[in-house]
């Protein structure tokens, strides 16, 4: 599976979160919406990169990372089959939820990032994954559209397909 296929997809996922899209929905202008995707996005780049180049330049820390990373693939699956929302860390919206909030599909965009070529493969990577998620949030909210179970399938999708590239990853 391409990365920036996977990575694609755990925005799309991230982005349709019931936190995301409350938070959102809680915001009274459209701009204000905007400006929590775009915060929430600039949040995560703020820690991300500086992990994936610290991982990517160590072969036992990408090891790891590829197990961490098949650990959050397993708590994502649980997150979707159980209808019980998983995050590790401070609850707070825009920038804050995103530089401190670790949830899987963040921690999975982080080890995929951290396998690619190099420091420009990995930082698209993680763009795409940004782009995704805001433009899943924005579109979301504005289209007053709140997903019921529909996060669930697709993070079933996305949980068992990063598992099985993270656990291909190993092998070779």
């Amino acid at each position: 599976m391409d990365p920036f296929i996977l990575s694609l997809l755990l925005g799309l996922s991230h982005g349709i979160e019931p936190d995301h899209v409350a938070t959102a929905r809680l915001l009274k202008s459209r701009w204000k919406i905007v400006q929590f995707a775009l915060s929430h996005s600039a949040g995560f780049v703020i820690i991300a990169i500086p992990l994936v180049i610290l991982i990517g330049d160590n072969k036992f820390l990408e090891i790891i990372s590829n197990i961490i990373g098949i650990i959050f693939s397993i708590l994502l699956l649980i997150q979707a089959i159980f209808d019980k929302e998983i995050d590790i860390g401070a609850n707070k919206a825009g920038l804050l939820q995103g530089a401190f909030v670790i949830t899987p599909t963040k921690v999975l965009v982080i080890v995929i990032a951290s396998t690619a070529y190099s420091i420009l493969y990995s930082i698209e990577v993680i763009s795409v994954f940004i782009i995704a998620s805001a433009v899943s949030i924005i579109s979301l909210s504005l289209l007053n559209f709140v997903p019921k179970r529909v996060y669930k399938i697709v993070d079933v999708g996305i949980a068992l397909l990063t598992m099985t590239y993270l656990i291909f990853l190993l092998i070779n």
